[in-house]
């Protein structure tokens, strides 16, 4: 039996060679217009029909390699706008002469490796029968100078056969490397549009922590406007109140200091609250562990806090991964119906390294609001990558990765 990897290789360089018209087409339209063009413009229309073809080949072939091998390839940065500049971009840019010039090698690769291959194949099987077929032929047969219709010329291409077979499956996974590096070297993306990919998600990242920093900010102008701001003006009012009242009612007067004293440790509360998330004293001075043992303890739910560090990471990574933390311990107070939660805490090389997990109802989507589309705009602006596995009825488990000197 052929192991699955064999079989997928060899569907690989089989699709390919049955490809490989369709790679020549492109080429042809091409060829066809370049020359006619200076005709009266008559191959003017093949041109783009060329390049078109070729981009449509081109992601035809990525998705080959996803459904044979799950093998994903990243695209090149490809602009969007529908100005006439955007559409000659896309139809004449670079990312459209690399997919011409793939269909141009992939034609030739086809015929050659997957044609190559099959042949081998093909001739192996052939002589591999020979001692089955062989004594049937009629005395005098021959192929390749052998005797078939004799026992032994029969057998010697017999092994013969399973040599050529055992090296034609063997030469199938090499060849199906090199054409998967090929794929990619031709069709992935390059330095420039990982840098240019890049640079858009900073851009669309910034702005959305713009429009976060302001949603924050009116929330904690609200907050003290409608919660401390109230009740510190209440304590006002109560001890204005009560200075009035000493002299000739004192029993009341203490109650009123009472009354303001109960008022400013709710407000005290309440600017806590309104605090949250915000960079803490206790991280600069002491670090991140004593930082995440105070929100852990503040935690409605019991959480495991595990903190293996032997030395701090930059002050940013470690103001990043305490707001991660906090944000996400507060989601899970507030949508996860959890019993416990835990958070680790370590450095992988050279990266700081977070999981946060519970034991809720799972179901976590950044698309429904849930605070986690912030958090990994925040963790991207440092490089960093957060990835979540929120099965529905959970656990929910948040990995976030930051470097260690952000």
């Amino acid at each position: 039996m052929l192991s699955r990897n064999t079989r997928d290789d060899l569907l690989q360089l089989l699709t390919t060679l049955a490809m490989s018209p369709l790679y020549v087409v492109p080429i042809v339209l091409f060829t066809l217009g370049a020359a006619l063009t200076p005709l009266l413009l008559l191959g003017l229309p093949l041109v783009p029909l060329a390049m078109k073809l070729a981009s449509w080949i081109a992601r035809l072939d990525r998705e080959r390699l996803y459904i044979l091998r799950d093998f994903t390839i990243d695209t090149p940065v490809v602009t969007t706008g529908k100005g006439w500049k955007d559409r000659l971009e896309r139809l004449f840019g670079q990312r459209a002469w690399r997919e011409l010039g793939f269909t141009a090698v992939m034609s030739l690769w086809g015929l050659g490796a997957g044609g190559l291959v099959m042949m081998v194949l093909a001739a192996g099987l052939l002589l591999a029968l020979l001692p089955f077929v062989g004594p049937l032929m009629p005395d005098g047969s021959s192929l390749l100078g052998l005797d078939v219709a004799t026992l032994p010329g029969a057998a010697v291409g017999g092994v013969v056969g399973l040599a050529l077979l055992t090296a034609g499956l063997w030469l199938g996974g090499p060849l199906a490397r090199t054409e998967s590096a090929l794929v990619t070297r031709m069709l992935g993306a390059n330095r420039v549009d990982h840098l240019v990919r890049r640079m858009l998600d900073l851009e669309d990242s910034r702005s959305r922590m713009v429009d976060a920093a302001e949603l924050e900010r009116q929330r904690i102008e609200r907050d003290l406007h409608d919660g401390a701001q109230q009740r510190l003006l209440s304590v006002a009012m109560s001890l204005g109140r009560a200075k009035s009242r000493f002299a000739r009612d004192p029993e009341k007067a203490q109650a009123l200091v009472m009354a303001a004293h109960e008022e400013a440790k709710a407000a005290m509360q309440e600017l806590r609250d309104v605090t949250r998330g915000l960079h803490p004293a206790i991280l600069t001075e002491q670090g991140i562990e004593p930082a995440l043992t105070t929100i852990a303890a503040r935690c409605p739910i019991p959480v495991d806090l595990s903190v293996q560090l032997s030395q701090r990471p930059s002050p940013r990574a470690e103001a990043v991964a305490y707001y991660v933390v906090s944000e996400l311990l507060t989601n899970i107070a507030k949508h996860a119906a959890a019993d416990r939660a835990a958070v680790t805490v370590l450095r992988d090389e050279n990266l700081l390294r977070l999981t946060v997990t519970d034991d809720g109802i799972g179901g976590a989507d950044p698309a429904r609001g849930s605070g986690l589309s912030g958090l990994r705009d925040r963790v991207r602006a440092v490089d960093g990558h957060l990835t979540l596995s929120s099965p529905v009825g959970g656990p929910t488990v948040v990995d976030v990765t930051l470097p260690w000197r952000a």
